[in-house]
């Protein structure tokens, strides 16, 4: 029987419409919350599908009541049951057939003890949305106003950029009317003075010339005064006058990069918020164990977030995730270069060296390009950030020392050979030793300079040289009494990091040196709470840490910006 229940307190006084039909509704289903007038009543509590709901008079009261506790709800699962109880395990309506299915034997509750429950769930955690909703909203209005400061920021560049071709194309105008005025100068110069040689040269010729005419005169008379009265000896030169020969032009042109264009700048990005820590010490967060031989090569891959690594003891580069696990491995053919930077990692390319005189490229893992430098000896190597490859290089019976850069195509496109001899009072290399003993890192900055830690029989430094080859500074270590070395420096490892810093690995004293972009001297770094620990490879990861190549296997990763 349909249970109907009548109540005469909170009347609606505005009126509501029936949901069946126009007319006034007067009654509430409790059960489907339907609002009903006085004739769907009656039709609602006749019908088959309906005739057990509970209707109860239309009031607020009502109508809060029904909505904080309904009667049942249709199961989710079965449509055609209605779910009259909760399961208590699973904290979800249930319908009869669910009960002999999955929730056979489950704990029941009450439907609407379900829904309060669910409900008060519910409540609890919308306080803590609606908290955190303003948060969110916050940051979305600083990423709009960021993204306006961008646009500003671009536009600023972009005028600065503008202003700035505009002054240099005033000043290549002006050098170009210099230099095409300075032409016509020198030319005229010379064409004054070739001027003057050929008036020489043709009073000669009429001096000559008048004195042969007179002496074969055909007037006879006036051929033998002549004779008489001319001074014989005429004024001629024992031989033709030579004259220099005038300068010829030349024009040398500026310095252009490797693309054939005059370096005018760039656009590059400076990092907010980044600085070396200052009272806070470097903390290593993490140490890496991949072996008990000293890691003489150490290469980051940031995409695989994984270390390529050669020990001296290996005859293989092996690649180690962070959890110390070997997941790679590149067999060595010829061995005697153990000591050396001998592999390099990029976002795509792989390039190591598995014979002294030859480079392989591995392009994602597949496809190999083998660069041959024959005769000269691969010493280092390195890639740079638009995927060129740097490399040291040297001639063990000629004393020759070069670097080379080569496209990933293999094609050399950089060939810079006064190395040393012009930046270090020593030669890099003796003519004493049949052997030399060359050991060198290389690694571009930001400013495109190449970094060069070199130690050899009679050189130990960091040379820093520009992109178009000219030498920009020597480092050879620092003196001073309130830095903690005692032995010689040695240098080995080099990286740069996005500061344009330079970290010079120093094995001798278990240290690292840091230099500015121009390679003067800012701070040293140590490896902190471990004595004893002498670095030989560095290299930079994702997170900007300084990751540090030992001689006792371990890789340190070293947190030193804030």
């Amino acid at each position: 029987m349909m249970a109907t229940s009548f109540s005469s307190k909170n009347d609606m006084q505005a009126e509501v419409d029936c949901d069946t039909c126009e007319n006034t509704a007067n009654h509430l289903c409790k059960t489907c919350l339907d609002r009903l007038c006085d004739k769907c009543k009656i039709i609602h509590s006749k019908s088959k599908g309906t005739f057990d709901h509970d209707v109860v008079l239309l009031t607020y009261e009502a109508i809060n009541l029904a909505s904080e506790c309904p009667s049942y709800h249709v199961c989710k699962w079965h449509t055609k049951f209605r779910a009259n109880v909760g399961c208590r395990g699973c904290k979800v309506p249930v319908c009869e057939k669910c009960l002999i299915g999955d929730h056979n034997g489950h704990n029941l509750m009450d439907i609407n003890e379900l829904f309060q429950y669910k409900k008060n769930m519910l409540e609890q955690q919308l306080s803590k949305l609606y908290s955190e909703v303003p948060k969110y909203e916050s940051k979305v209005e600083e990423i709009k106003r960021k993204q306006i400061d961008v646009l500003r920021n671009r536009d600023a560049v972009k005028k600065s950029i503008v202003n700035h071709f505009g002054k240099v194309n005033s000043t290549l105008h002006s050098s170009k009317e210099m230099l095409l005025k300075s032409a016509d100068e020198k030319a005229e110069t010379f064409i004054n003075s070739l001027t003057l040689k050929e008036q020489i040269l043709h009073s000669h010729i009429d001096s000559m010339q008048d004195h042969i005419n007179n002496s074969q005169n055909k007037d006879l008379r006036e051929k033998i005064a002549y004779i008489y009265y001319a001074d014989c000896l005429v004024d001629i030169p024992s031989e033709c006058p030579s004259f220099t020969e005038p300068g010829v032009l030349e024009y040398s042109e500026a310095i252009l990069d490797r693309h054939g264009q005059i370096q005018l700048g760039s656009v590059s990005e400076r990092l907010k918020n980044f600085h070396i820590n200052g009272k806070k010490m470097p903390q290593i967060i993490r140490t890496l164990t991949v072996g008990k031989e000293p890691i003489v090569s150490l290469a980051y891959s940031s995409k695989l977030n994984a270390f390529w690594i050669f020990s001296s003891d290996e005859r293989a580069f092996r690649k180690y995730d962070m959890k110390e696990n070997c997941t790679d491995k590149i067999e060595v053919k010829s061995p005697g270069f153990q000591n050396r930077q001998n592999i390099a990692v990029g976002e795509k390319l792989v390039v190591y060296v598995d014979n002294p005189n030859k480079l392989f490229v591995l392009e994602d893992s597949r496809g190999e390009l083998s660069i041959n430098v024959a005769p000269m000896v691969s010493v280092c190597l390195c890639l740079t950030s638009d995927d060129d490859i740097l490399v040291g290089l040297h001639h063990r019976t000629e004393k020759i020392f070069a670097i080379a850069r080569f496209n990933v195509n293999g094609e050399r496109t950089q060939y810079i050979t006064h190395v040393i001899k012009e930046w270090t009072p020593q030669p890099l290399l003796s003519k004493s030793h049949s052997q030399n003993n060359v050991r060198a890192y290389i690694a571009e900055n930001i400013n495109r300079d190449i970094c060069l830690s070199v130690g050899s029989d009679n050189v130990q430094a960091v040379i820093i040289i520009c992109p178009n080859g000219d030498h920009r500074n020597t480092y050879k270590g620092v003196d001073s009494s309130n830095i903690p070395c005692n032995r010689p420096f040695l240098p080995r490892g080099i990286c740069t990091n996005i500061l344009g810093h330079i970290f010079v690995a120093d094995e001798n004293n278990g240290v690292i040196h840091m230099l500015d972009t121009n390679g003067t001297f800012l701070t040293m770094l140590t490896i902190p709470n471990e004595r004893k620990i002498f670095p030989i490879s560095l290299c930079i990861d994702n997170h900007r840490n300084l990751c540090i190549g030992c001689a006792d296997g371990k890789i340190r990763i070293l947190k030193y910006l804030n």
